[in-house]
């Protein structure tokens, strides 16, 4: 594998590129329950057991939950 050097211009070109995603919108997430796909659900436990989550549509309750990234002004 060879080195490659790595320019003044390639740390302008990889810093500019950094200043340009943090201008891009970055949404929220919102949890979503992994049986039924609601997004009404909330935190049940934590602390020793780790985070427990309940989804209020179909009452599961557990650790696994999807997240889910909401850009403002996209639309699904």
């Amino acid at each position: 594998m060879r080195k490659r050097n790595v320019t003044e211009d390639d740390l302008e070109a990889i810093e500019k590129e950094m200043l340009e995603e943090l201008k891009r919108p970055h949404g929220r997430r919102i949890l979503v329950c992994p049986i039924c796909g609601s997004t009404d659900v909330t935190y049940y436990m934590g602390l020793k057991m780790g985070y427990q989550y309940q989804c209020k549509s179909c009452n599961y309750v557990g650790a696994l939950i999807l997240e889910e990234d909401v850009i403002p002004g996209a639309e699904k």
